[in-house]
């Protein structure tokens, strides 16, 4: 998709919205593979014990997955925003806020999940 025909204002909508989600979608759908596929080899050689902690890890690493994909795609509603107002010396401030908000996420939710990973999976 070229530069000129990005513009979400003006056109048919549904065509370049379905190329804006496809790396977002198959980032989604790579997450669950993962998942998938780690319950196929533990339910082959693990316990059942294995397989239930896989499978509650996978799901929680997936809950926090779409949590910050969550996030990211308001990161760049605010861009959009600021590039239909014609603001884009905003972008540069907002992407740099962006950029500490989720280092600051990634060291909290890795002190979080590592430090608390018992009572997590006993959850």
């Amino acid at each position: 998709m070229n530069r000129e025909k990005a513009d979400f204002t003006q056109g048919s909508i549904l065509k370049k919205l379905f190329w804006f989600m496809v790396p977002i979608l198959g980032a989604l759908i790579l997450q669950a593979a993962y998942g998938a596929v780690d319950l196929l080899v533990v339910g082959r050689f693990g316990s059942t014990s294995g397989l239930s902690a896989v499978s509650t890890g996978s799901q929680v690493l997936n809950l926090v997955t779409f949590v910050v994909t969550q996030l990211a795609m308001g990161v760049t509603v605010l861009i959009a925003r600021y590039l239909g107002e014609k603001k884009p010396e905003r972008i540069g401030p907002a992407l740099g806020g962006a950029a500490v908000v989720f280092a600051i996420l990634s060291v909290g939710l890795c002190i979080l999940l590592v430090g608390f990973a018992e009572p997590i999976a006993v959850l």
